[in-house]
């Protein structure tokens, strides 16, 4: 999403780079490396989901960190990309505009569907921990599925608006306020009500006699309240790195100080942090949830003794005795 405005505000012109040298190149490595640990990092993770060698990875909400994990791949490739594009100007060659054009279209879809993705996440977990006993009924499989083409469906209707003689200056701005404010302020709500049920659902079970339903309730709820946090551990590093993006779009409309050097350094800068989450998604995932913990162990301990492994998981951890199936 390198394509921007000229400094009047004007559509069809690109940011004219005036970072050149070291500075540059610091930035053109920076993007070869991010896209590189991006994309190897979710490539590996949707495998591990693909593959899932514990029988555990199939649910709505393994399919929905799956999609998110698509669209952190795509946000690597657009790393790269802007990679080629940085080499191109350190070289003297200039700016090119397929790569560009191919750049911004990649980056607006991967991003609209992550950010649609993280919205149907947090209602999959309101369900979970508000409504559980409605949660096999409003959430299923081919619900998160239909639920995931609509993510896609909406990044691509979005991003070809700015060809659609959308003036690309109403674009940013309705993007960044449409994708980034109005989703934080009620995804916060939404996180810090779930968090209130959980806490008001232990209290209650702490005050009921020992028993084996009481127990697994406690369990269950030891599992939803790890799951919640983990999500909104993801949605809290997505948008503290979409902020400097943010900030940079109102400098761009709505500050002179524009046309300085300093923002021509902070605008590669705010690009640079749209990549983090997406590096720090799949390592989340590992530290936080168990069943990606042990399935990616899992994989790694067996991957060598045949291509059809099968290690059951019994709701813990992965049995140690593989089943060749």
């Amino acid at each position: 999403m390198n394509s921007t405005l000229s400094a009047d505000g004007s559509d069809a012109e690109t940011v004219s780079f005036e970072v050149v040298g070291v500075d540059l190149l610091v930035f053109v490595i920076l993007d070869y490396s991010l896209g590189t640990i991006i994309m190897v990092t979710n490539g590996f993770l949707f495998f591990t989901i693909y593959h899932d060698p514990c029988r555990c990875l199939r649910t709505p909400s393994v399919f929905l960190i799956a999609n998110l994990s698509v669209a952190d791949f795509f946000v690597g490739v657009v790393s790269f990309l802007r990679g080629a594009e940085l080499t191109n100007l350190y070289r003297g060659l200039g700016d090119l505009l397929i790569l560009n054009l191919v750049e911004y279209f990649i980056g607006a879809v991967s991003i609209l569907a992550a950010v649609s993705t993280l919205m149907a996440m947090s209602y999959e977990r309101y369900v979970a921990v508000i409504k559980p006993f409605q949660y096999p009924h409003k959430i299923t499989n081919k619900k998160a599925k239909i639920a995931i083409a609509v993510t896609w469906i909406n990044g691509l209707i979005m991003s070809v608006l700015p060809i659609a003689d959308v003036k690309r200056k109403n674009f940013l701005l309705a993007y960044c306020y449409s994708h980034f404010v109005i989703p934080s302020s009620v995804l916060t709500a939404v996180y810090v009500k779930i968090y209130r049920a959980i806490f008001r659902q232990s209290e209650e079970l702490r005050n009921v006699r020992a028993s084996l339903t009481a127990a697994n309730r406690r369990k269950q709820l030891e599992r939803e309240n790890r799951m919640v946090i983990t999500f909104a551990m993801i949605l809290l590093v997505f948008f503290l790195s979409f902020i400097p993006y943010f900030i940079q779009v109102q400098i761009l409309y709505f500050c002179s100080c524009r046309n300085t050097y300093s923002y021509k350094v902070y605008y590669l800068v705010a690009n640079e942090f749209l990549s983090v989450s997406s590096m720090i998604n799949p390592f989340m995932y590992a530290w936080r949830l168990p069943k990606f913990n042990h399935s990616l162990r899992s994989w790694f301990r067996h991957r060598r003794l045949t291509r059809n492994v099968v290690v059951a998981w019994n709701g813990a951890k992965c049995n140690e005795n593989p089943v060749i199936g």
